[in-house]
């Protein structure tokens, strides 16, 4: 059986073949392999628990537009960064713009369990050195993020950049543990990706620097309607990760900081925005600052919250 810990390898397998013994030779080889029989819910599969792979064959039509389901994947805005093998026989090699694609490996069929097995290893070691995931939401984590924003600046196109972090999760986590926690954040990450998603823009980006801290990025035009659409989200779910006891006092008893027992009431979001039209900057750094002072503004507020940089 596949260890809990391993990497979790998504294969879409829509029909019995090839891609039924990829899942095989996977599993029998300790790596925690999942088949997909359904292409379309490939998307809420990778949201519910994004995977550290995906195997997907070349030949499958997209879902956008695209001509083929990777193409598709690849070319989403939020989890398009995820590491992708595309499987082809040596025939299906003509024609293939590798460049426009953007997968990371292919595997030619038919193939030997060796070297199936090596081309998951050095896609998963390449992910690592290059995308620095978040390995709990798997959205990216610091370095993709500065890169992200390092190229935005040098393109010259304005863009708005929100901070969210959660009021009171420390004492949640304390209390209730790391598994409740983790499923906090795990649904904090599908808020954010969701309304960001809902855009139906293609120039948005998702991040992930940490514990409870999220980042996203995306046009002006569209950013207080995103934020109110994740605070909205947000206040609706977090009470039900609570017992019902403290969902019905709205408060639960944990430790602060400085180690006193305190009440602390049901989490909340804050969110700080900075835009980069109505404040031109020319570093991240710059960014993160202006962020950090307005996220502690946010933050002083009651409740959920959402405060925008106005400074010019």
């Amino acid at each position: 059986m596949a260890d809990s810990m391993a990497p979790k390898i998504l294969v879409v397998a829509p029909v019995d073949g090839e891609q039924s013994e990829i899942v095989k030779i996977l599993q029998d080889a300790g790596v925690d392999a999942h088949p997909v029989v359904e292409p379309d819910l490939i998307q809420t599969i990778i949201q519910e628990t994004p995977p550290a792979c995906i195997i997907v064959p070349h030949e499958l039509p997209g879902f956008d537009g695209s001509p083929t389901l990777a193409a598709s994947m690849k070319n989403d805005a939020i989890y398009g960064h995820l590491p992708m093998i595309v499987t082809l026989s040596v025939e299906g090699l003509d024609g293939i713009d590798w460049v426009s694609l953007r997968v990371d490996d292919f595997l030619l069929v038919p193939f030997q369990p060796e070297t199936l097995l090596a081309r998951v290893k050095i896609c998963l070691a390449r992910a690592q050195r290059d995308l620095n995931a978040n390995p709990l939401t798997g959205l990216p984590g610091n370095i993709a993020i500065i890169r992200e924003a390092e190229a935005r600046l040098q393109s010259g196109t304005p863009f708005c950049v929100g901070y969210l972090d959660l009021d009171h999760f420390k004492p949640f986590n304390d209390k209730y543990g790391f598994i409740r926690g983790d499923e906090v954040l795990r649904m904090t990450a599908r808020v954010v990706v969701n309304a960001v998603r809902g855009t139906q823009r293609h120039d948005t980006y998702v991040g992930h620097i940490g514990g409870d801290d999220f980042v996203f990025i995306l046009p002006s035009e569209v950013a207080a309607s995103v934020c109110e659409e994740i605070v909205r989200s947000f206040d609706l779910l977090i009470s039900n990760f609570y017992d019902e006891e403290d969902r019905i006092r709205g408060a639960i008893h944990s430790i602060d900081r400085q180690g006193n027992s305190r009440t602390f009431s049901i989490m909340t979001c804050s969110v700080a925005v900075v835009d980069t039209a109505i404040h031109p900057v020319k570093h991240v750094a710059d960014i993160s600052a202006r962020a950090a002072q307005v996220k502690k503004l946010s933050k002083s507020q009651k409740g959920s919250s959402i405060c925008f940089d106005r400074r010019s």
